[in-house]
């Protein structure tokens, strides 16, 4: 049995946005209850994933990542749209989209990170950072007309939210859904 820990870099909400997003995600399920909706307690915003790693080297990513915080202000984070990965008409992942205020910090967080991590073993993300909010996940292509005409008539109320600092997260994966653990939290400043 592998002793591996499944770990990410990310940045969580606050509680009251978490209960609005439960709230709307209540909403949804009404149109499609195929969907495995996320727990709302569970959402966050990915930053790098490292996957199932040796303890050690969450350990060594955990030390160095402690740089990082220090050379990157706090910024605000606003969600302002809902989408699906790839697209509407295909959707696999339903999400809520968010953009940083100033944008710069978050994608200066999300590339410290990567190049971070790629000495340690890890490689880059060969996508683009396209940072959002999943809602729920799609195993069977179907009928979500009805679904984005209702979240078109009723889009998620525009929020914002203050970032200072950011995690290194233990995921565990179980029957009823990921679990997560904080294992380092790491304040934002400016150098």
């Amino acid at each position: 049995m592998s002793d591996d820990i499944r770990c990410f870099f990310a940045i969580a909400l606050p509680a009251e946005l978490k209960a609005r997003i439960d709230e709307y995600i209540k909403e949804l399920k009404t149109f499609n209850p195929e969907i495995k909706w996320v727990k709302a307690d569970s959402i966050h915003i990915t930053l790098k994933f490292l996957g199932n790693i040796r303890p050690e080297l969450a350990e060594k990513s955990a030390l160095q990542a402690m740089e990082i915080g220090g050379c990157i202000p706090d910024f605000k984070i606003q969600i302002n749209t809902t989408g699906a990965f790839p697209d509407k008409r295909r959707p696999r992942v339903i999400w809520l989209g968010i953009q940083s205020v100033p944008q710069q910090p978050l994608y200066e967080l999300n590339e410290k990170l990567e190049n971070l991590s790629e000495p340690l073993g890890f490689e880059k993300e060969n996508r683009r950072f396209s940072p959002h909010l999943t809602l729920g996940r799609i195993k069977q292509l179907g009928n979500y007309t009805q679904m984005w005409k209702y979240i078109e008539e009723n889009p998620f109320e525009q929020s914002e939210f203050a970032v200072n600092e950011f995690l290194l997260m233990r995921s565990f994966l179980k029957q009823s859904g990921a679990e997560y653990k904080i294992i380092q939290k790491y304040p934002l400043r400016l150098c």
